[in-house]
């Protein structure tokens, strides 16, 4: 057991170590410097920083959240990225090589594959670009192509190799390469990581676009569907190392679900602070209209329970007033966002995706 904790805590560090570098990358992202040079700096005083200033969490703690020469405080997101990614370092160690059992009885490391090993390396480049792109997204409300074309080569690239490696295999196992069909074509990982980068980002552009006959302006930002492009690519070509399929639909699914899993976790953590600003900005209309919409659709569904709209008309009556209602919620909310009368009330869509992306890494059976 000693040795199998000796080996997480030196993957806890990594990702500590992994964290700092990230929180380089999202500030120098959204200042335009080169991530190599110049080296470390406060932000406020400009003075470089010395090597045991850059100890993660632990210089954040000694310094108590202060530049060591100007004294301006350190923004709490050093020790939170930090943190986060040395967690998700473990927790996908744990996750994808299983090295030990619940209850952590083993003295030794259980084998490992290098396939797991593989694959536990793509998450954790994934990962890291996924941090990224959610940091950047949430400080700027911007989404960096240098984060986004990378994720979608990664998903690609990692789909490449697995087709490569399911060719060698084939072959030295029957001694022949498989015979070349459509159906193996549209089967293999790389098909199945293009076809879900394709789905995610056209129906993430249809989706932005329904602003566009109602307001003139885009629900969200293209970066957003490049991120759905990246998260259609490593999925989609992760999933054909977990699942056999004799067509692309499941790599379809998987991302709709994502797409689907992310709405959710963007309507859970926003529309309470979303509801909160309206009110302190006396947008009663918007904020109205919302609450319309809820306690109409919680009707809605409490009389479908009792079976009050059995009869075909008052089904479809009350179903079409329900998305009257819906539209114009988004109606109001996107006049909103054109006008920019309610500045700092819209979050960014980015983080609930890649909040999704994270924790469908936990629940595919990998």
């Amino acid at each position: 057991m000693a040795f199998t904790l000796f080996i997480l805590g030196w993957i806890f560090v990594l990702g500590l170590i992994i964290g700092s570098f990230l929180n380089v990358v999202i500030l120098r992202t959204v200042s335009g410097e080169s991530i190599v040079f110049p080296a470390s700096k406060c932000p406020k005083c400009q003075t470089p920083l010395k090597w045991y200033h850059n100890i993660p969490v632990f210089s954040y703690l000694f310094l108590r959240g202060k530049c060591a020469f100007c004294k301006e405080h350190i923004s709490i997101q050093y020790p939170i990225v930090e943190l986060l990614t040395g967690v998700l370092f473990l927790a996908l160690f744990l996750k994808i090589c299983k090295p030990i059992d619940p209850l952590f009885g083993l003295s030794t490391m259980m084998p490992i594959g290098w396939f797991q090993i593989l694959v536990y390396i793509f998450a954790l480049i994934v990962t890291g670009l996924f941090i990224s792109i959610a940091g950047t997204d949430f400080i700027e409300k911007k989404v960096a192509d240098a984060h986004t074309i990378p994720l979608i080569l990664m998903g690609l690239v990692f789909s490449f190799l697995y087709t490569c490696t399911t060719f060698w295999i084939y072959y030295k196992e029957l001694g022949e390469l498989p015979k070349i069909s459509l159906e193996f074509v549209l089967t293999s990982p790389l098909s199945f990581s293009i076809i879900a980068g394709v789905v995610g980002f056209v129906v993430m552009e249809l989706l932005a676009r329904v602003g566009i006959p109602l307001v003139g302006t885009r629900v969200f930002g293209e970066g957003d569907s490049y991120i759905a492009a990246g998260l259609g690519t490593v999925f989609g070509g992760l999933l054909s190392t977990v699942k056999l399929s004799h067509n692309p639909l499941p790599a379809v699914c998987i991302i709709l679900l994502i797409l689907a899993l992310s709405c959710i976790i963007q309507l859970v953590i926003t529309l309470p602070m979303f509801m909160y600003k309206l009110a302190k900005q006396r947008n009663w209309m918007t904020f109205g209209s919302i609450c319309a919409f809820i306690i109409y659709t919680a009707g809605y569904l409490f009389a479908q329970h009792l079976k009050w709209l059995d009869n075909s008309v008052a089904y479809c009556a009350s179903t079409i007033v329900l998305v009257a209602i819906g539209i114009f919620v988004c109606r109001e909310i996107l006049l909103g966002l054109k006008n920019k009368d309610s500045e700092g009330l819209y979050l960014p869509f980015g983080p609930a995706m890649v909040i999704a992306g994270l924790l469908t890494f936990f629940m595919l059976n990998i």
